[in-house]
């Protein structure tokens, strides 16, 4: 027996940073997934992607107490560990790749997708029954080896678009609808460096008097543009994100933080030109933003003058299913 799991990737339309104090974040899983293939077999055999089989230098490694050095031995003993799951040597194979774009990383939320995707495989294979967010919170911030928010494990475990609230180890998820703004999401063509912009950020929260002031604002604009969603009302939902623009480029500029490198600068000034909203999905430096405008024809032109720059228009849509899983039997041949 084979198990296929998957799980969608995110975007974060309006929440940065400030999600990470306990202020709510507006999400959407998107229609790009990851893909695991799980299967018991005499020994281990890891891949991910296209890339050569891992080397697995202990065959006992998911018992014992030290972190793998490989990416595909990690999650797998990450999920394991989340879960309380002893399993055999496994065949498994990671597919990650419609989460990149020309091979690099789009800043989707790979790890958590491959993480909630892994562990939902692992549950089935070891019949350990319903697979709970906070399973998967646990196994994504073992393998991060911090505790981020959480809404990209959330999207990945849940799907649809979302409001997303987490305090300490509750999380609050409430189901959205999508906004009724015309939107697009643009691909600044650079990966994000983001390995020390949470650690700068919470250093800058708690060193300066003033953040509580700046993260409180972040969070009463995400507020505003769920206020917007849920009363249909497209130019609240543009104004919110706009301003969490403005905020967020006052964030960058009090913690220091490249929120608008990498492109996103740039595609900031395009959006005024054109008369609509943007900004970064996520924590900046590159990846992907969001425009969103009150009409067709302000965003084709944005669109427009964004492709003539070099940016890519990504083909992205909700994707309303969370995690899942599929058993494959093996086939009997039938004799004469």
């Amino acid at each position: 027996m084979r198990l296929k799991a998957s799980a969608p990737g995110k975007m974060m339309i309006s929440g940065e940073y400030s999600v990470l104090s306990g202020e709510p974040a507006l999400v959407m899983a998107v229609n790009r997934r990851v893909r695991v293939t799980l299967q018991t077999a005499p020994t281990w055999q890891l891949r991910a992607d296209d890339a050569p089989p891992e080397a697995i230098a202990d065959a006992d490694f998911i018992h014992a107490g030290e972190r793998p050095l490989t990416p595909v031995a990690l999650a797998l003993w990450c999920a394991a560990r989340a879960l309380g799951a002893q399993p055999p040597p496994l065949a498994l194979s990671v597919d990650s790749r419609a989460l990149q774009q020309a091979g690099i990383k789009l800043g989707l939320g790979s790890s958590a997708a491959v993480s909630v995707a892994l562990s939902a495989a692992l549950a089935q294979h070891e019949r350990l029954g319903h697979l709970s967010l906070e399973t998967c919170f646990r196994a994504h911030d073992a393998l991060q080896g911090t505790a981020g928010s959480g809404f990209d494990v959330a999207a990945a475990w849940r799907g649809g678009w979302f409001a997303f609230h987490r305090e300490g180890t509750q999380a609050s998820i409430r189901t959205m609808a999508a906004p009724q703004a015309a939107l697009c999401f643009v691909w600044t063509g650079q990966a994000a460096r983001t390995a020390g912009f949470v650690q700068r950020y919470r250093q800058w929260e708690r060193s300066d008097s003033d953040s509580t002031l700046l993260i409180t604002a972040l969070g009463n604009e995400t507020r505003a543009a769920l206020t917007a969603v849920e009363r249909a009302d497209a130019a609240g939902f543009v104004a919110a994100l706009a301003g969490s623009a403005e905020l967020l480029g006052a964030l960058a500029d009090a913690a220091s933080l490249p929120i608008f490198a990498g492109g996103h600068d740039h595609l900031l000034e395009i959006g005024r030109t054109c008369s609509v909203a943007y900004k970064p999905c996520g924590a900046g430096g590159g990846d992907i933003g969001i425009a969103a405008a009150l009409d067709e024809s302000r965003l084709a032109a944005f669109m427009h003058a964004a492709s003539v720059e070099g940016y890519s228009i990504l083909s992205m849509e909700c994707d309303p299913h969370g995690v899942r899983v599929e058993r494959e039997e093996a086939q009997r041949i039938a004799h004469p």
